[in-house]
């Protein structure tokens, strides 16, 4: 008859770092929810681990720390506070970058990978201004609407938080590495998965709790009927955020799930403004508010002064091709930088 030879494990973080290696093992389930509720009873975390488990525990820990990083358990200071509240919070976040106490502001963008020309504007120009008045961006780093909402809110020089679906150590997709590098200084890049862990499919609705469990709202931007992030929304609402969702061609496939949202009850928005006056968010706009435009965006805003203009006339003063301005309007009408009315433009601050 084989013995197997228990310990008790005293120190927290190789408990629960060892824990979330068990994840998705049925006695290892029992343990996490033995722990779990010492912990929230506030009891000292005592469970049985074998020897192997322990060590498994260490080698994670040191080969984390050879690669910087950074290892934060659910009894950690660093963790934070509103993914702690969730119902199914993560017991271990593997992090590179940092976590500040102003990320506890954060909204997550969410919505299709394959995303219209439309939900990609959208996306960046949400994002962008969401960051631009303090707020963190947070979003999967998922081809589509996440990389253009991480890529909106580092053009505002924000901070943004990619939760992946995969270890820390393995960027999916690949085609996004150089983004994550710029994401790590500018804010962080988490997992709650253990190291070379491969992004597989089944991995994505629990990274889906965690983007919602960090924001105080979830917007979802654009996304089909069978979306992911249909899910990140139902999280969201489970675990008592707002959701958000943008308006879509409703003869589009890309649209009908984001639409559905909205007929189920979610509140539809069509600007930023719409998102900060619903969570009780208020700015003050000032000068350094224009610093954060584009030379373009600066440039159309002195030429309107305070008359109402037609494309054509700032096209003329500005020097910006017809085709080009009117992109850059719309993203100003988003920003509410600039009203439309019958057909002429005017400064909306």
């Amino acid at each position: 008859m084989q013995i197997v030879i228990l310990i008790i494990v005293m120190d927290d973080r190789l408990i629960w770092v060892a824990l979330n290696l068990l994840r998705g093992n049925k006695h290892g389930e029992e343990l996490i929810t033995i722990a779990l509720n010492q912990y929230k009873n506030g009891s000292e975390i005592t469970v049985p681990l074998s020897p192997k488990v322990y060590s498994d525990a260490e080698k994670e820990i040191k080969n984390a720390e050879k690669e910087g990083i950074e290892v934060i358990t659910i009894n950690s200071p660093k963790y934070p506070k509103r993914l702690r509240d969730i119902k199914d919070p993560p017991l271990v976040l593997y992090m590179r970058g940092d976590i500040i106490e102003d990320d506890e502001n954060a909204i997550s963008i969410v919505g299709s990978r394959k995303c219209s020309s439309y939900g990609r504007m959208i996306a960046e120009a949400f994002s962008n201004e969401i960051a631009s008045v303090g707020i963190t961006v947070v979003s999967g780093l998922a081809e589509g609407i996440d990389t253009l909402s991480h890529r909106g809110a580092l053009a505002a020089s924000g901070r943004t938080i990619a939760v992946l679906g995969s270890g820390i150590d393995c960027i999916y997709p690949s085609s996004n590495k150089s983004l994550a590098e710029r994401i790590v200084k500018s804010g962080a890049l988490l997992s709650e998965f253990p190291l070379g862990t491969a992004p597989h499919k089944y991995n994505f609705p629990f990274r889906n709790r965690i983007i919602s469990g960090l924001s105080i709202a979830t917007l979802v931007v654009e996304a089909a009927e069978h979306s992911g992030s249909l899910i990140t929304a139902r999280l969201a609402a489970e675990q008592g955020r707002d959701v958000f969702a943008i308006p879509g061609d409703i003869t589009s496939d890309k649209s009908k799930g984001a639409n559905r949202l909205i007929q189920d009850g979610v509140v539809p928005v069509t600007c930023v403004a719409d998102i900060l006056e619903y969570i009780g968010y208020k700015i003050e706009i000032d000068t350094k508010k224009k610093k954060r435009l584009s030379d373009e965006e600066n440039l159309i805003l002195d030429a309107l002064n305070n008359d109402a203009k037609t494309v054509e006339s700032i096209a003329y003063e500005t020097a910006i091709s017809p085709t080009k301005l009117a992109s850059i309007l719309t993203h100003m009408e988003i920003k509410q930088l600039i009203k439309r009315t019958a057909g002429r433009f005017r400064k909306s601050l």
